[in-house]
């Protein structure tokens, strides 16, 4: 579950800087472009929406995983993508010209570059170093501990009224184990995003929930396929790959290193940002602010 936590904090900035998401300077190939080809999404613009997320989080690119990488990629072509089709069809119906949205252009430019002072100043003093880590790990040694085996699984669901698709599935997964990710966004009619990944879950939960893929993977190594499809119920099938299988008791130290790096940053962001708000507010005199404002009714 390496990087996981910090992937979903990075995920939650994604267009942060609503402002400019979406508008960005376009250039390059194009890597999504509609069927009516009314919205075409740019490699350039992309890019920088990565530069800006990954900024306004506090991490960088080494910070995650090249899967991780890519599926942010692909959530900010989504949103570019989604973001070009409101603003068509605010256009559409002339709200482009509306006072509503012209006389706040300058509010929404302060807005966020207000986010980007905030971004900036925590960027320079939010640093969790390794030994960081392991200090928070070693004084809370009991806290990372497994109470019974465990297994991180990756899945392709299938109909049950689908079993020969799902076979045919089987055969081209088992000759190319490594592309199963690619697999699954082909066969789970999603669009080509999300990679089946389950979250770590006990061997005990497995078996009470899906009793058929807990006896399956008991003889299967980490990184293998299941080589035939399992039925769960009557109205599913499965085709499983294991990620990891995980003892229980003491989980390692670099197993949650990651994971205890992202939550140590994230409360330094939230104590670093109370007080460089108060600085500010020191600063230009707005610690009263409530108490001056008038003819407010």
């Amino acid at each position: 579950m390496k990087n996981k936590m910090k992937l979903v904090i990075v995920a939650a900035a994604i267009c942060a800087f609503a402002i400019s998401c979406g508008n960005s300077g376009k250039g390059g190939k194009v890597l999504f472009e509609s069927d009516d080809k009314k919205i075409k999404v740019y490699e350039n613009e992309v890019n920088l929406e990565l530069e800006k997320s990954l900024f306004s989080s506090g991490v960088s690119q080494k910070d995650l995983t090249p899967d991780q990488i890519t599926q942010m990629k692909k959530n900010i072509i989504q949103n570019i993508a989604l973001n070009r089709a409101l603003v068509l069809k605010a256009k559409e119906q002339k709200l482009d010209k509306d006072k509503k949205y012209t006389e706040s252009e300058d509010i929404l430019k302060e807005q966020s570059l207000a986010s980007l002072a905030i971004v900036n100043d925590l960027n320079e003093k939010v640093k969790v170093s390794d030994s960081d880590a392991k200090a928070a790990y070693d004084a809370n040694v009991a806290k990372f501990q497994r109470a019974e085996d465990t297994v991180k699984l990756q899945l392709i669901v299938f109909r049950a009224s689908d079993k020969a698709k799902a076979d045919a599935a089987l055969k081209e997964v088992m000759a190319n184990p490594a592309d199963f990710t690619s697999f699954v966004q082909k066969y789970n009619g999603n669009s080509g995003t999300g990679t089946g990944e389950t979250q770590e879950i006990p061997m005990s939960q497995l078996a009470k929930s899906f009793e058929p893929i807990s006896k399956a993977v008991q003889s299967v190594s980490n990184g293998q396929v299941v080589n035939s499809v399992i039925p769960v119920g009557t109205n599913e099938l499965y085709i499983v790959k294991v990620l990891q299988k995980n003892p229980k008791g003491q989980i390692p130290f670099e197993t949650v290193k990651e994971d205890i790096k992202t939550q140590i940053r994230t409360q330094k962001r939230q104590m670093e940002q109370q007080t460089f708000m108060k600085s500010v507010a020191d600063e230009f005199k707005l610690t009263n602010i409530a108490d001056k404002i008038k003819d407010v009714k």
